[in-house]
């Protein structure tokens, strides 16, 4: 009988879920998935940012920035929201 309650189930750990899976996996994945939102939202607000800050758009190669800018952090962005649902 070591390590046993006498077949009692503390309310701390029952579910009602047969499936359910302890653990901290699902808070991570979550994080990972917001850290991956607030990656895209600063891309667009860098290409923002820079679409409003030129002075001649078309002659400083502005769509060049924009393109490198926003799809950089929203390709990093989305991969690491793609990361996060997969932890899930």
């Amino acid at each position: 009988m070591h390590g046993e309650l006498g077949g009692v189930i503390l309310a701390g750990v029952a579910h009602n879920n047969p499936h359910y899976r302890p653990g901290w996996k699902g808070f991570f994945a979550a994080l990972v998935v917001i850290a991956g939102g607030a990656l895209v939202l600063a891309g667009v607000i860098a290409g923002f940012t820079a679409w409003r800050s030129a002075e001649r758009p078309r002659e400083r190669g502005l769509w060049r920035v924009l393109l490198a800018t926003t799809g950089c952090f929203g390709g990093v962005g989305l991969a690491i929201i793609a990361l996060g649902v997969w932890l899930l």
